[in-house]
């Protein structure tokens, strides 16, 4: 089985150095994107940011400021879990520690006018994300959605730098909390999920999990009064309206057997 594994390795870099573009080309998942199906005339739309990351492993200085020199590190694309690992990696030999990410790009000229959220979800131990050099968000636990609204601090027609620092150190303040030697898997580090840029319109319904309201924020839905014939459906939408104006409209929904 070992002389199987490390033919098919070779194989498969054997057909990435002949095609370098064709992995990616026939990979393009559409079943969903941050947790949200895709759909059209919404007034909302979702961009991949996984790909070209500059990656650091290890404490750095001024690795947050627009203007650090990032050139030599790796470039890697999400999502990215470090380091590669044995089968065997249960025993929690992988690294802990500050890591560094650095992703270089010219906003879409589609985004001007949008509220713009850059969802990450999910970024393992305590997490700082800069834009540009301004520090955005700073969050704790590793396995919920974090979400920067960014409306405000893209530059448009040049280049922006996101900056996301990460430490999966052991820390029983926050999730998982458990130190890694006490179980018997790991749970790796860095940004180990999906990344994406969402354009909304400027009315828009709101992410429960940007919002942080208990009970509060995007779509709640129940039902009442069951039976074979019937139900009666109760909807609650949270709305947010940035756009400094007036909005009257509606909401409607569609069942599906």
């Amino acid at each position: 089985m070992k002389h199987i594994f490390i033919l098919w390795k070779v194989l498969m870099v054997c057909l990435l150095l002949a095609n370098p573009l064709a992995s990616y080309a026939d990979f393009q998942p559409s079943y969903s994107t941050a947790g949200f199906y895709s759909l059209p005339n919404t007034g909302r739309t979702v961009y991949d940011m996984n790909p070209a990351w500059r990656f650091y492993k290890g404490k750095i200085e001024g690795a947050e400021q627009k203007n650090f020199d990032d050139k030599k590190w790796d470039i890697v694309s999400l999502p990215n879990g470090i380091e590669y690992l044995p089968v065997e990696a249960s025993g929690c030999i992988n690294y802990q520690g500050e890591i560094w990410y650095r992703k270089h790009f010219t906003p879409d000229e589609a985004w001007k006018n949008k509220q713009l959220f850059l969802h990450f979800e999910a970024i393992m131990g305590k997490s700082k994300i800069w834009v540009n050099g301004k520090l955005l968000k700073e969050h704790f636990g590793g396995f919920l959605p974090v979400i920067v609204d960014v409306s405000s601090a893209l530059n448009f027609g040049e280049d922006n730098v996101v900056t996301v620092w990460a430490d999966n150190s052991d820390d029983p303040s926050y999730p998982p909390g458990k130190t890694q030697e006490t179980l018997d898997f790991a749970y790796f580090g860095g940004i180990y999920r999906d990344c994406w840029m969402i354009a909304h319109n400027r009315v828009f319904i709101t992410d429960p999990n940007y919002e942080d309201e208990v009970a509060g924020g995007g779509l709640f839905v129940s039902y009442d009064k069951v039976s074979r014939q019937s139900a009666l459906v109760n909807l609650d939408v949270h709305i947010r309206n940035t756009s400094g104006k007036f909005f009257s409209g509606k909401v409607s929904y569609e069942l599906y057997d």
